[in-house]
């Protein structure tokens, strides 16, 4: 309720460009843990098929730490609502892009029917 309330007053469209930098990073940081790491495992019991891989790397659907993170920066900082601003857009495009193509993508993966 907390997030909805603060999350109403915002201003996004003055900030599209740092969001869109936080979103590539966000992919980007993503993809360094994911695809790396899973090529450590290649050769043993605990391998991760490039299906699982891709569903890691796009079902990473978090925010709530960044969130509450963001909320409880000290009110004095500087730019306190620009970076609550922007980890806010990041958990929305997560939880409504992200979220709502998982489904196509498990499809498209031939996972599920």
């Amino acid at each position: 309720m907390l997030i909805g309330i603060r999350a109403a007053y915002q201003f996004f469209t003055g900030l599209l460009l740092p969001i869109m930098i936080a979103i590539v990073l966000m992919f980007a940081g993503r993809a360094l843990a994911i695809y790396p790491l899973s090529v450590l495992f290649s050769r043993s019991a605990l391998q991760i098929s490039s299906n699982d891989q891709h569903i890691l790397f796009w079902g990473g659907l978090r925010g709530a730490l960044a969130l509450a993170l963001a909320l409880g920066l000290p009110p004095q900082l500087p730019e306190r609502g620009t970076i609550i601003t922007v980890a806010f857009a990041v958990v929305a495009f997560c939880i409504f892009v992200q979220g709502l193509t998982m489904v196509p993508l498990l499809r498209k993966l031939k996972e599920i029917p």
